[in-house]
């Protein structure tokens, strides 16, 4: 299938059964009317959609998109979180309270909320503190990294990467409002970010559609967010990037390696989201702007 193609079906599928404009399909799936006019119309011919005006998916779509579908997601997790202390005293960070609900909790109601059960977590500071959630998410797996406090997270990179596989990877303290930003289907390696004329975070920029320029502050560029999907071929090549870099340097974070180190092995798109769409609490004073129990 294309991206057009997949763009226009997975549109179809997250929408439901209802009329809708060229033009607003358009708008959404970011591709000119004429293509998806062509789209639709070849959609039809397939089988995989039905209807003139009031436009829906068949069973056959939603099979065509079954290929494309993530199903598992590897969560790190292993941080400190040293300077959300002292909230961060006897728990870790992904597990803190914010308006009565865990950091970690918003990620992964919105792995759950699209089908994504199979779920790692990379855990290591008050490790045991996660059991909590077996709770609620009773089939989330742990994988334990004891060298968090010695080595940067490449190590749980290296812990998990027999995990990564067409999946998810993501940073466990992001608080999520809008879980739109885990979708069910996913066509190529991507990492979310949001634009911005002027940052003095991590972030990067794109040229000839795929991500360049990965540095700390920039311009006219696209805020660094720690979600990212990695396709079956990608996954593999990480694996064998992350083991290679290991044994030189223990001391990089293991993004650093597809978009820095090894930039040359990959194509990784930027999913574009909007800066309300995920909450970075990067210390206890923006943690008690949210919560005002912590003030």
């Amino acid at each position: 299938m294309d991206r057009y193609l997949f763009e226009v079906l997975c549109f179809l599928e997250k929408q439901g059964k209802g009329k809708y404009t060229i033009r607003e399909i358009a708008d959404s799936v970011k591709i000119s009317g004429t293509m998806v006019s062509k789209c639709l119309q070849d959609a039809k011919t397939a089988g995989y959609m039905e209807g003139e005006e009031i436009f829906y998916i068949t069973e056959k779509g939603r099979e065509a998109l079954e290929p494309y579908r993530v199903k598992k997601a590897v969560i790190m997790a292993a941080g400190f979180g040293s300077r959300m202390m002292p909230a961060t005293a006897d728990r870790p960070k992904p597990m803190v309270m914010v308006n009565g609900k865990r950091i970690i909790d918003t990620l992964l109601d919105a792995l759950v909320n699209v089908g994504i059960r199979d779920i790692t977590i990379v855990r290591g500071y008050k490790k045991e503190k996660f059991n909590e959630i077996l709770e609620k998410y009773p089939f989330v797996r742990f994988i334990d990294n004891d060298l968090y406090d010695k080595e940067n997270n490449i190590s749980s990179a290296i812990f998990a990467k027999d995990e990564i596989s067409n999946c998810y990877l993501c940073e466990a303290d992001l608080y999520i409002t809008n879980p739109g930003v885990i979708a069910k289907y996913q066509y190529a390696s991507n990492i979310l970010g949001s634009y911005s004329l002027e940052t003095d975070d991590w972030s990067f920029r794109l040229k000839d559609g795929y991500i360049s320029e990965y540095q700390k502050g920039n311009t006219y560029c696209y805020n660094y967010y720690g979600i990212s999907y990695w396709t079956a071929e990608d996954s593999a090549q990480l694996r064998t990037d992350w083991t290679e870099i290991y044994k030189i340097n223990k001391d990089v974070f293991w993004e650093e390696v597809p978009l820095i180190l090894k930039k040359e092995n990959y194509k990784v798109e930027i999913r574009q989201c909007k800066k309300q769409d995920i909450m970075e609490i990067d210390n206890y004073f923006e943690l008690a702007q949210l919560d005002k129990s912590y003030r």
